[in-house]
């Protein structure tokens, strides 16, 4: 079933390559506009180049959005005319639901990973343990392929879920700094650091690639926990929409 909805996602190929060619052509742009006016991003850089950094940060950005691709393609079959034709078959619910957030996670890791080689083959980016930053992406991916599941099954409508992906997919970017400076306070370097999933995962990253083993294990554990307790909500939600 899973190799199925791999399948399926593949047909979507204008889906996929905006997933892939806009974080690629902002990454692109910002570094051009940082480097000839002079000003820095808003996330902390340390010794890594800004390309390196504008490409984690559009990577996880775009992760959100790749997340409604998935939830769209499961209403589909809960939602609509099409759930009495599945489940008057053998098809099982729970096994339907697990397949298309595990084909959803494999779909966005590979988009995300996709992003990162063409950031280093074309803005010279560099990952210092590469391995470990992926591991990173991917559960990063996981987290929002699992909110945005929640979230379509908790509402019951994916035009309901959409609105608040795209709001979250625009709002935590500029929390992390991605677009602009914020403000030096405390507040701001909170919400930068600790204050959404995506900052988790973008100190993480930082932190793998800095050496700072620390930060990296101090910022990874929530992410890791917020994945568990949406994970637990998911089987609770799937028993309610699938009978």
């Amino acid at each position: 079933m899973i190799g199925f909805h791999l399948k399926r996602a593949s047909h979507d190929l204008i889906g996929q390559v905006i997933l892939i060619l806009f974080p690629l052509v902002l990454i692109f742009f910002f570094d051009f506009l940082y480097r000839n006016i002079g000003i820095e991003t808003g996330m902390e850089i340390g010794s890594q180049n800004r390309a390196t950094v504008l490409a984690i940060g559009f990577a996880l950005t775009f992760q959100i959005y790749a997340s409604a691709m998935s939830f769209e393609t499961l209403s589909e079959d809960l939602f609509t005319p099409m759930h009495d034709r599945l489940f008057s078959t053998p098809a099982e619910g729970r096994s339907l639901v697990l397949s298309v957030l595990l084909s959803g996670t494999v779909v966005s890791f590979m988009q995300s990973c996709v992003v990162l080689v063409f950031s280093i083959l074309i803005l010279g980016a560099s990952f210092p343990y590469f391995p470990l930053v992926l591991a990173i992406i991917f559960l990063s991916v996981l987290f929002n392929q699992l909110l945005g599941t929640v979230l379509l099954l908790f509402c019951g409508s994916p035009k309901v879920a959409n609105i608040v992906t795209t709001v979250y997919g625009s709002v935590v970017p500029m929390l992390v700094g991605l677009y602009f400076p914020l403000p030096k306070s405390a507040v701001f370097r909170f919400f930068r650091l600790y204050g959404t999933p995506m900052s988790l995962a973008n100190t993480a990253s930082l932190g793998v690639m800095e050496g700072n083993w620390l930060q990296a294990i101090i910022t990874l554990g929530p992410l890791f926990g917020l994945s568990v307790v949406l994970f637990v909500l998911l089987k609770g939600l799937v028993r309610r929409v699938v009978v």
